[in-house]
């Protein structure tokens, strides 16, 4: 019996103990939601040695703090045609009638602190305009 309430003793303490280190303070999240949108004629033309041509517009956002970008979370969406919101990096096809020729574009997004550059990427890599006359694009941090 003796050893019982001891037991049961250090048992409450401990509990007590255990119990009184819990933080409960509530947790505190940040967001940030935006909207963007490049038509056709704003796409500007890069290079690179690996992906050859390329269009790249950039944003500036001053929401885009060194902080977020080192300890938040950035995520960038594509608002497609038939009303969907699709995460990027987004591939997207078509079937040229008459040739049957495949034509890609691969559309994705870049993030560094102060900017976003949406960036896209066809399977040929020629000097043709993207496909649609406006991109709707989505950029969403959490820290």
């Amino acid at each position: 019996m003796k050893n019982f309430k001891k037991f049961t003793a250090i048992l409450v303490v401990a509990i007590a103990f255990l119990s009184s280190c819990q933080k409960n303070d509530p947790v505190s999240v940040n967001t940030y939601s935006q909207d963007f949108t490049v038509n056709q004629k704003d796409w500007q033309v890069g290079t690179d040695d690996v992906s050859g041509m390329y269009y790249y517009f950039e944003f500036k956002v001053p929401n885009l703090t060194q902080y977020i970008y080192n300890n938040g979370t950035m995520q960038a969406f594509l608002y497609t045609n038939n009303g969907n919101v699709s995460p990027l990096p987004f591939n997207d096809y078509w079937i040229e009638d008459g040739t049957g020729y495949m034509y890609t574009e691969q559309i994705t997004c870049e993030f560094v602190p102060g900017y976003v550059t949406f960036i896209i990427k066809s399977s040929d890599h020629q000097a043709i305009l993207p496909h649609y006359n406006n991109y709707d694009f989505n950029v969403r941090f959490m820290w």
